[in-house]
């Protein structure tokens, strides 16, 4: 090979080894090569996919916050104490007259005639209402025993019913004891609720004092 005496000379021997070595060590240089662009290939592949997942999923989260966004707004923008959905502003003005009469009528209290704010009360209420409340009676504190109404003042509530017109009506002036010793400003807050009963609109319940 070559001229090449393997068999005989050393040298000749030497340059075979050194011509084969050559040989390998380029054959190595060569797939080495190719493997590290094929390697770099897969890398710059998954990058683009990676980067493709990560803009899809921010274009996901930008659509998902400008939807909440929108949501929030229209949430935000309406009004929750507006009852004009369900009810006429005629209706909702007399429905509010007959809140501030009915609580002016029954706040009043006298501990010598008991049952005089009940029949006061009486012809702005339902059947019921009245019924029940001439049954369940009333019972004052004595520094409660005599109730007056200087003013009331008459605020919007949730409401949610097609059927019941809601008023929060506050009623405001002076209790006195029994023995009239003591005398001190109070305000009570009476949640309204009002129905159509035979074409005219009556108290249907009443709560004292509750958080609304």
């Amino acid at each position: 090979m070559f001229g090449w005496d393997v068999h005989n000379s050393k040298a000749d021997r030497m340059k075979l080894f050194l011509f084969l070595l050559t040989i390998f060590l380029l054959v190595g240089f060569i797939f080495s090569s190719i493997y590290r662009y094929m390697d770099k290939g897969k890398k710059a592949d998954n990058q683009a996919l990676i980067g493709e997942s990560e803009s899809t999923n921010e274009g996901k989260i930008l659509d998902s916050a400008y939807g909440e966004s929108k949501l929030k707004d229209s949430t935000e923008g309406k009004n929750e104490y507006d009852q004009t959905e369900h009810f006429s502003e005629k209706e909702l003005a007399t429905t509010k007259n007959i809140a501030i009469q009915f609580v002016t009528a029954f706040h009043s209290y006298n501990a010598d005639q008991p049952q005089a704010y009940l029949e006061k009360a009486k012809p702005f209420m339902t059947e019921d209402l009245y019924e029940k409340m001439e049954r369940n009676g009333r019972r004052e504190v004595l520094e409660r025993s005599y109730l007056t109404v200087g003013s009331t003042e008459v605020t919007p509530v949730v409401n949610k019913s097609s059927t019941i017109a809601r008023w929060n009506v506050i009623a405001r002036g002076e209790a006195k004891s029994n023995d009239n010793k003591s005398k001190q400003q109070i305000e009570d807050w009476y949640l309204v609720g009002l129905r159509k009963v035979n074409g005219e609109w009556r108290v249907e319940d009443v709560r004292v004092n509750v958080p609304n």
